[in-house]
């Protein structure tokens, strides 16, 4: 006879794996700070200006470069993708109309890999253009970490026909925006591949029509 775990129990294991994970944040996040701290400790106080003038040159650039990429996109007047990972959304404009806007989730960055043969990998920034729109039974290869990323033996055919799901489109750069296949390693709703982007079914069938490779994608 199987004994039937009580609810309170796998209740009180759920909320205690939770806290322990908090734990290791908050501990991660305070050895990040110290160590931050005794490398700013080490500098004069001209390395700590340069450093800081550096760290905020950075942020201040990507922040132009987005901007740019937004202006590109509201000033194209041909058919394109807008794709905004800070607003999560894909969506059809035209120049400054937008025609349809959808929710999108976004693969988190992530170094991927066995070492010593690894890649970060994540979405872009910037210009792309579609490069290939994959029906139903077309053939792509998936990445040979992908397997090892979701903890799942390795493949000996990484490219079998539907693994993308139906309508998925691929930018140049290797960059996927598909929806949750029916089978493969990526028919798991709760993941999403590192660097791609996923939306939803109705949604790409309902722009299949209107995408065409060269098609330009801009990211920001």
């Amino acid at each position: 006879m199987t004994r039937r775990v009580p609810r309170t129990f796998i209740l009180a294991a759920v909320v205690i794996s939770l806290l322990a994970l908090d734990g290791l944040l908050l501990y991660k996040r305070s050895a990040y700070r110290d160590e931050t701290a005794r490398l700013r400790a080490g500098m004069t106080e001209l390395e700590r200006a340069r450093a800081d003038a550096i760290v905020a040159a950075e942020s201040d650039r990507t922040g132009l470069m987005l901007q740019f990429v937004r202006r590109q996109a509201t000033q194209d007047d041909a058919l394109h993708l807008a794709v905004s990972s800070e607003s999560s959304f894909v969506a059809l404009d035209r120049g400054g109309v937008r025609l349809r806007t959808m929710p999108a989730e976004f693969g988190p960055e992530r170094r991927v890999g066995v070492p010593p043969d690894t890649v970060m990998v994540t979405v872009p920034r910037g210009m792309r253009v579609v490069e290939r729109r994959l029906g139903a039974t077309d053939r792509f290869e998936l990445p040979v970490w992908l397997w090892t990323d979701r903890g799942l033996p390795q493949a000996t055919d990484r490219a079998e026909p539907g693994w993308a799901g139906a309508d998925a489109i691929l930018t140049s750069g290797g960059t996927l925006v598909y929806a949750h296949p029916a089978s493969g390693p990526l028919a798991d709703s709760t993941y999403v591949m590192p660097g791609a982007v996923r939306i939803s079914r109705a949604d790409l069938t309902a722009i299949r029509d209107n995408i065409t490779p060269g098609m330009r994608v801009y990211f920001f």
